[in-house]
């Protein structure tokens, strides 16, 4: 894709760009094509070498997050968020607040129970000040409490993982 290296973008004549069926099949289409997973199958593993270490956190998922870790040149990974580097510039989100916009988040959740800010918290649905998801047959409201996972989950919780503003109060 542009000028980044060992970047793809694929797409597959049985697909369409926009649809309201889950993206699930569209990958399927891509991961059975020949042509693509024979590649795929060759490719590197996108976990981080050498870089994870850098930072000490004890979550056990962070050696895991390669897209969090693309802060050397040398690297394959190439990511223009540049995270490390914030952070060793002392950006990790220490007096900001995040909202999060979506299904609710779950206030308890051991990866944001640190950073939960009720303040910054409110139910639009249910007109009050608990923001936790309602769950029904399917589980699926769990989107809002992914992405302030990946906003704000507290770094160095032995819990899973580390939010990109780890420091911030998140609602």
């Amino acid at each position: 894709i542009g000028s980044l290296e060992n970047y793809y973008h694929f797409h597959h004549s049985k697909t369409f760009k926009r649809s309201t069926l889950s993206s699930r099949g569209p990958h399927n289409f891509l991961r059975m094509d020949p042509k693509v997973w024979g590649w795929a199958a060759r490719r590197p593993s996108r976990q981080a070498r050498g870089e994870p270490h850098a930072l000490p956190f004890n979550d056990p998922v962070w050696p895991n997050m390669w897209y969090l870790h693309c802060g050397d040149k040398n690297s394959r990974c190439r990511s223009e968020m540049n995270v490390l580097a914030a952070w060793q510039r002392g950006y990790t989100g220490k007096n900001v607040v995040v909202t999060i916009l979506d299904d609710g988040i779950e206030r308890n959740h051991p990866d944001l129970l640190q950073n939960y800010d009720p303040l910054a918290s409110y139910d639009v649905n249910g007109n009050d000040h608990d923001p936790t998801p309602r769950y029904d047959a399917s589980n699926e409201n769990k989107h809002g409490t992914r992405c302030a996972g990946e906003v704000a989950a507290a770094a160095n919780n032995s819990y899973c993982i580390v939010g990109i503003a780890y420091n911030a109060r998140i609602g």
